[in-house]
């Protein structure tokens, strides 16, 4: 939907399974993707500037998501960009959508409507690192549209696949998040990943630590500094915080001395050790709220996922006992049973009120386990905190407070200051303590990680894509347009090695990629045979937060590539050209009718081409599908 600024609309219907757009070329077929992307967020706009930005003003799409209509708008680039998106019930219609409508709405900038539209697709993976990456990213609605759009240029070319893979990092990136797309893992998967390679590089500095200890800022802070002011306290003398490590190692080497004529009380090492207990009861406090928040999350997900379980369930039994008759008669007396009939009623509505619950909580239960590591991250850094002020507090107790031993002001200075000798001399010569026990402990921590990591098995799912998507596209191949020679096909899609290549095997163990494959027939039947194979994977799969759709601009380009075909002028057409395109759209109806036979969703696919259909076998089927007929001056503006 096109609206310009006085209200005007322009608009293409849409329908769930196959839609075409037929018509002459510059009638705006091929801009209606470059809206679509403009719509979803995309960081510029590649609309066509002439006609159709002309007369824009707000760029609208609505779509079902989730048993959700979500009505997307954006202003055209030259007023900004702002966009809306706003979720109405599945049964909201499209004529309800006038200019007007957005008045009360709010806008957002697009950073803002593609966090909400990702939120709504489910797609909540927010850190995502990979090896070597020092910093995450969040899957990316973005990185989506690759495996949605097929350009004009790119439907039948030999040299890519893939839109927007000529940048290098999207490329990357797109690659990289599929096992999202496809619903393999979730953030609990990357969290892991992250708490692993933080367990790893604690290991390699206490590894690193036991081997040879420097002289370093953290160690000086937490282990010198406290001794010097236990010393001055001793002494009644204030100590200054905020030292430079050097002034305190400056300190430690020129402590000022015990004065006997002094008259000296107990008052400031009593003082410092009552600090360091409230220092200690506030450490507790916050681990016990962290140790809280932990569990509460916890809770969340354990319950989300249990109601969930129950409520499927419920379903279950509930689908078994559906409503078999519209009436009911008594075999005996011939009477009718209402009170039957009114039990399959209300379990008929129980059942709905089941569907809406099971929507609701598979939608709203957020995935925590990002939260979770985050705060035990925090609460380890608390844990070595509550150890340090503790042993604080212990040492002061033992030696300076209720020793036995160490009776007079005198003994107690001097045992503090030869602690501090000891220390300054076991860090000259590089005997810190011992780490022993630590490295140990983050041994065990990470061969555990290493084992749930393992559990998510990411590899086998990629290989059985890779197969599934291998084994879709060669029964595709068979009604499409492929030279003889390759005949049997053998296709094959470089999922696991990352290459996202296409690729012919043939039986002497050779590859025949698709630049080495001649024939635009080839190329374009690898195009259709692929991204058709992709929409049933990703249809097919439980927790896949996909967009069903696809658009394909021009398969019929290599055999009709002037648009002859369908007017009064036209060239005489090759029945074997004919027979092709024919091919193309009725695998292409074959296949999206399909998947939603299968899925009890049908995805939506949206097809602009020359093609008129009144030439091909299917033309009643093809007819049935148009939605525009863009001839005789007629066209999108």
């Amino acid at each position: 939907m096109i609206f310009s600024e006085s209200g005007e609309l322009r608009k293409v219907p849409m329908k769930p399974g196959v839609n075409i757009v037929t018509g002459e070329s510059k009638t705006g077929k091929s801009a209606l993707v470059e809206i679509m992307d403009y719509c979803l967020c995309s960081s510029r706009s590649t609309i066509p500037k002439g006609k159709i930005t002309d007369f824009a003003y707000l760029y609208v799409l609505p779509m079902l998501i989730n048993e959700h209509t979500y009505v997307i708008a954006r202003y055209k680039w030259q007023n900004g960009g702002k966009m809306y998106v706003v979720r109405e019930e599945a049964d909201f219609s499209a004529d309800n959508i006038t200019l007007e409508y957005f008045a009360d709405k709010p806008q957002l900038d697009v950073k803002n409507a593609k966090y909400k539209i990702e939120a709504a697709l489910g797609l909540n993976v927010s850190n995502i690192v990979e090896d070597g990456e020092k910093q995450g990213k969040k899957a990316s609605l973005r990185n989506m549209v690759s495996y949605l759009f097929q350009h004009q240029n790119l439907i039948a070319s030999k040299f890519a696949l893939f839109y927007r893979f000529t940048d290098y990092y999207k490329r990357k990136d797109i690659i990289e998040q599929f096992p999202v797309f496809a619903g393999m893992i979730g953030q609990e998967y990357y969290s892991d990943l992250i708490e692993l390679g933080n367990l790893k590089k604690q290991l390699n500095k206490k590894i690193k630590m036991n081997s040879v200890h420097e002289k370093s800022s953290s160690y000086v802070k937490e282990h010198l500094q406290p001794l010097i002011q236990d010393y001055y306290a001793l002494l009644e003398i204030p100590f200054q915080e905020n030292m430079t490590i050097q002034g305190i190692l400056r300190l430690a080497s020129n402590l000022p001395e015990f004065d006997d004529s002094k008259l000296f009380s107990e008052n400031s090492i009593t003082e410092r050790y009552h600090y360091l207990n409230r220092q200690l009861d506030e450490l507790r406090d916050k681990e016990r709220d962290i140790l809280l928040q932990i569990n509460n999350l916890d809770d969340v997900n354990k319950s989300g996922t249990e109601f969930t379980q129950m409520l499927e369930e419920l379903k279950e039994q509930t689908d078994i006992a559906g409503i078999s008759d519209v009436q009911y008669v008594c075999p005996i007396c011939g009477n009718k049973c209402d009170e039957i009939l009114q039990d399959d009623i209300d379990l008929s509505e129980a059942s709905s009120w089941l569907n809406s619950e099971l929507e609701i909580t598979s939608k709203y239960t957020n995935d925590f386990s990002e939260d979770i590591r985050k705060l035990k991250e925090r609460h380890e850094e608390i844990e070595e905190n509550i150890k340090s002020v503790w042993q604080q507090i212990k040492n002061i107790e033992q030696k300076y407070i209720k020793s036995k031993s160490l009776v007079s002001k005198r003994e107690k200075v001097n045992y503090a200051k030869a602690t501090i000798a000891l220390y300054v001399d076991m860090m000259d010569s590089g005997l810190f303590e011992n780490v022993d026990e630590d490295i140990e402990d983050l041994k065990n921590k990470i061969s555990l990680l290493n084992e749930k990591i393992k559990g998510f098995d990411l590899e086998t799912k990629k290989y059985k894509a890779q197969t599934f998507l291998s084994d879709n596209m060669n029964r595709l191949s068979l009604t499409l347009d492929f030279e003889g020679e390759y005949r049997p096909l053998n296709l094959n899609f470089g999922l696991v090695d990352e290459t996202f290549d296409i690729y012919h095997h043939q039986k002497k163990n050779e590859k025949i990629y698709l630049y080495e494959m001649g024939s635009g027939a080839n190329w374009v039947s690898c195009h259709i045979a692929l991204f058709l194979s992709f929409l049933r994977y990703f249809a097919t799969q439980e927790h896949s937060p996909m967009l069903l759709t696809m658009f394909f601009d021009q398969p019929s380009q290599v055999y009709f590539p002037q648009g002859t075909i369908g007017k009064d002028d036209k060239k005489e057409l090759s029945d074997a050209d004919i027979k092709a395109v024919n091919q193309i759209y009725k695998t292409i109806f074959d296949e999206i009718n399909d998947i939603g036979r299968i899925t009890g969703n049908p995805p939506q696919i949206l097809i602009v081409d020359h093609v008129d259909g009144n030439d091909l076998e299917i033309k009643e089927e093809f007819l049935s599908y148009v939605r525009k007929d863009w001839r005789n001056r007629d066209g999108l503006i």
